[in-house]
């Protein structure tokens, strides 16, 4: 045991804590003590120059020159070593020169600052070297012959008794100092394995999330040859306007980033024909007015189903602006000149091209001296002088050759996924309403909706995301039932709303939310987020039920340049600290520094809030999924510990044709749980299984104690409900039996 405490004593102090930012302060504070030095030096000097004691005034001296030593080592160099170095070497000479030869009875006293300063200054190994030579001198001058050189100058007493009073100073202070060291050296464990959660946790989700765009980008082409397959006559149609497209933007020097963008919504450009009858489609002859009215809705109707739903933020646009004209003639808003997008325009001639370099229902493909001559008379009216120059040139010079007339391959399989694709998309754009985006229970937009909006205003604004948790959810729900608990919830929701005109705001799940404030500063959104709490404060504070909620915000700025799951991920983390510091607050994420604004993690404030937030009587109520896993540990310790449970399945039957109602039923439930929570105990375990029963496991029961537990919450019940349309009943299951020994899962 001796050996292990060694060697963890050894391998402890290996370590040092001074790395990352505790370096950084480490730095500062050296700084701050070499200017402390540097003016009790002055100070030092003149009182003695003042005396005429001009060799106790060597020793201030010296460590002014010490001290601007230090000052050129931690400010110009940077170097924290040289500056311990040059510390510890002038401390030992200065020091042992004042014991030895400065024996005026009081220059040895200084040297009792060596081991705290030393030990939290440099570090609990230069502490213990250094009281370690200061003590060893001590014994020297103090019990060998020296000793005759010093009694002149000091009294008997001194010199008996301060080796040891300065032994056990030094052992007090280093042992202090290494119980921080050892503090110290944990905090910094903890904070990387945090950081290395997170960071793990930061690239799955970062893997999920280009998982889920490059299926979403498939299924951009996928839908592209659905849109196509509308019309026999412009199969690939969708697929040549993008490839123009993007020949045109790369001949631009547009980035990559842009130019894929630009990729997959020239792909979507014609998405509103979805909505266009096949009939007016393929129609080969003139169409009426009405008809060309119906085919000219297809750039709104496009821009309506895109809006929102697709994660290239240029699709919605190049959509409804495509067949806008750059002299301001064209549909559907009459848009010109830059009024148009550089997208828009760059899908408008490669639009045009195509149209008439394809065969189409009601005429052959043109001759490329007609479309030239096209092109040219459309340029500065109908197409962007400049854009129209470069794809002629890119035609002329042949890059343009491989794309003309080519269809893509597409088998049966890919054609029968983009007909049932082509229909999906329609039925979802007929059915699907403002309702869809929004979460039923508080009103707000749902995750979906949300986050899409989000990250969309975030790209074109920047600002600031708050990340808020409602605290106690639980507890408010064990105690007042869901009813509480949703209206906790609906209480935030409606908070949020008030304070999002100039931001947005979405339910992620259970009780978290998102705000994001556009263009806000960090005052701005300070502000924003603690008159939220205080609202909701207030709104809360006049229902009993849902007194216990409070709220934390984790918030995290960002510029346009950021992505939003990146955003995300900083605003998560500033709201687990706030979780980590005791809930009710909230914490900016600090992106220079890769840490939060706050103080650190306080122990003792987070076990208290632990404690408080799970100060409530009541059984533990959880999902079935969480059930069952209860159950199977539960049983575990049964047969490890002999600690016996009972499984109860508690009913309610109904007693009449009357009794089958909704409504009835839900009473009658919700009784049952509330009979059932005030009679098992805070280890017992509940959970709804359906819509009539409920199961209960029974902590260190047996079937006389199930019994009395059973009559105590039917008499409970029928206390509270007289209605009487429901009857209760129980069976119970012996957990130490298997129900299916032979494993084959029958009868389940």
């Amino acid at each position: 045991m001796f050996k292990n405490g060694l060697r963890e004593f050894r391998d402890t102090l290996k370590r040092s804590i001074f790395v990352g930012e505790r370096y950084q302060r480490n730095m500062q504070n050296m700084l701050a003590e070499t200017y402390i030095v540097i003016v009790l030096g002055i100070v030092m000097s003149l009182v003695n120059a003042a005396k005429k004691d001009y060799l106790t005034m060597l020793s201030p001296l010296v460590f002014i020159v010490v001290g601007l030593l230090g000052i050129y080592f931690l400010k110009v160099r940077h170097s924290r070593r040289a500056a311990v170095l040059t510390t510890n070497i002038a401390v030992i000479l200065v020091l042992s020169f004042d014991v030895l030869f400065v024996t005026n009875g009081f220059a040895f006293l200084w040297t009792l600052l060596v081991p705290l300063s030393v030990c939290y200054m440099f570090g609990i190994r230069e502490g213990i070297r250094m009281s370690a030579y200061f003590e060893a001198l001590f014994v020297v001058a103090f019990y060998t012959p020296i000793r005759q050189h010093l009694a002149g100058h000091y009294s008997e007493i001194v010199l008996d008794r301060f080796p040891i009073l300065y032994f056990f100073n030094a052992l007090i202070t280093v042992y202090v100092m290494y119980q921080y060291h050892k503090s110290a050296l944990f905090e910094i464990d903890y904070a990387d394995r945090l950081n290395e959660e997170v960071a793990r946790q930061t690239a799955v989700a970062e893997e999920k999330s280009r998982k889920i765009e490059e299926m979403s980008l498939r299924t951009i082409e996928t839908l592209a040859y659905a849109i196509d397959a509308k019309d026999p006559y412009t199969k690939g149609h969708s697929s040549r306007v993008s490839q123009y497209s993007v020949a045109l933007a790369q001949a631009l020097g547009w980035p990559e980033q842009r130019v894929n963008d630009l990729r997959y919504a020239a792909l979507l450009h014609d998405i509103g024909k979805i909505g266009v009858p096949d009939s007016i489609l393929n129609n080969p002859k003139r169409l009426t007015d009405a008809e060309y009215d119906i085919i000219k809705s297809h750039t709104t109707t496009g821009a309506e189903i895109l809006r929102d739903r697709i994660i290239i933020e240029t699709a919605e646009d190049v959509a409804e602006s495509h067949h806008e004209r750059y002299d301001g003639k064209g549909y559907p808003h009459g848009r010109k000149g830059t009024e148009i997008s550089e997208e828009a325009r760059i899908v408008a001639v490669a639009d045009a091209f195509d149209a008439m370099s394809s065969n189409r229902v009601y005429r052959k493909a043109c001759e490329p001296e007609r479309i030239r001559a096209e092109l040219l008379n459309g340029r500065g009216a109908q197409f962007d002088p400049a854009y129209t120059d470069v794809f002629i040139d890119l035609w002329d010079r042949g890059l343009l050759d491989g794309i003309i007339g080519n269809s893509p391959n597409e088998d049966a399989e890919s054609t029968e996924a983009s007909s049932a694709l082509l229909q999906t998309v329609l039925n979802t754009f007929i059915t699907q309403g403002a309702a869809d985006n929004q979460d039923l229970l508080t009103g707000v937009m749902n995750r979906n909706a949300g986050e899409a909006a989000i990250a969309k205003a975030m790209r074109e604004t920047g600002g600031c995301l708050a990340f808020f948790d409602m605290d106690n959810l639980k507890k408010i729900n064990d105690i007042g039932g869901h009813e509480a608990g949703d209206k906790a919830l609906r209480l935030l929701g409606d908070t949020l709303k008030d304070h999002s005109a100039n931001g947005i705001c979405c339910r992620l799940g259970g009780d978290e939310f998102l705000l994001f404030l556009k263009g806000a500063s960090r005052e701005e959104a300070e502000k924003e987020a603690c008159a939220v709490m205080e609202e909701f404060e207030k709104k809360k504070d006049s229902a009993r039920e849902t007194a216990d909620a409070s709220l934390s915000v984790g918030l995290a700025l960002c510029t346009p340049s950021d992505s939003y799951m990146k955003i995300f991920n900083q605003a998560d983390k500033a709201l687990y600290h706030v979780k980590q510091n005791g809930k009710k607050g909230l914490s900016f994420y600090n992106t220079a520094s890769e840490s939060y604004t706050e103080e650190e993690l306080d122990m003792n404030k987070l076990i208290r809030a632990i404690r408080k937030s799970g100060s409530y009587d009541g059984a533990m109520e959880v999902e079935y999924r969480q059930f069952a896993q209860f159950y199977e540990y539960i049983r575990n310790l049964e047969k490890r510990l002999a600690q016996p449970f009972m499984l109860i399945m508690v009913k309610l039957e109904p007693t009449g044709a009357a009794a089958q109602h909704f409504e009835e039923l839900e009473a009658s439930m919700y009784y049952m749980e509330q009979a059932i929570r005030q009679t098992i105990r805070n280890v017992d375990v509940v959970t709804r299984y359906s819509r009539q029963q409920f199961l209960i496991i029974l902590l260190g029961a047996d079937s006389e104690g199930v019994k009395t537990a059973m009559d105590r919450i039917f008499r409970g019940y029928y206390k509270m409900n007289g209605s009487g349309a429901f009857a209760p009943s129980y069976s119970v299951a012996d957990p130490c039996e298997d129900p299916d020994p032979a494993g084959t899962g029958a009868g389940g």
